[in-house]
């Protein structure tokens, strides 16, 4: 493993708190309800519901948190690092990302499109 890699993973590691902390922010604003009440409970009855079926979130939208790892890491949230289907909860999804984000980053993961983005300095 060249120095370059160690490098870039000690920096990885340096922004993970952050990394970790805007992710789980961004996922509270994007699985908050509009009205701010509590999601309705899932019909009752013997057949069951879609309702407690579906992933807290789709990986569809989690390409969305691009916009924390553009501010955070200075690239893009690589969609094919994304779990098809999405993640029930916050934690799956920070569990399941944060190893593949540290890879991209380092190089070792290589994605087809992961370019660095100039994040614009406040005026």
């Amino acid at each position: 493993m060249s120095a370059d890699v160690e490098e870039l993973r000690a920096e990885f590691k340096r922004k993970a708190t952050l990394l970790v902390s805007e992710l789980q922010a961004w996922f509270d604003e994007e699985t908050a309800t509009i009205d701010g009440t509590a999601p309705p409970a899932a019909p009752s009855g013997s057949g069951g519901s879609i309702v407690g079926m579906r992933p807290a979130i789709d990986s569809k939208r989690v390409v969305d948190a691009s916009r924390v790892t553009r501010v955070v890491l200075e690239m893009e949230l690589p969609p094919e690092i994304i779990k098809r289907g999405g993640y029930a909860n916050c934690d799956e999804m920070i569990s399941d990302l944060l190893p593949k984000l540290e890879r991209v980053y380092t190089g070792e993961l290589k994605v087809k499109k992961c370019r660095a983005v100039k994040v614009p300095e406040p005026a």
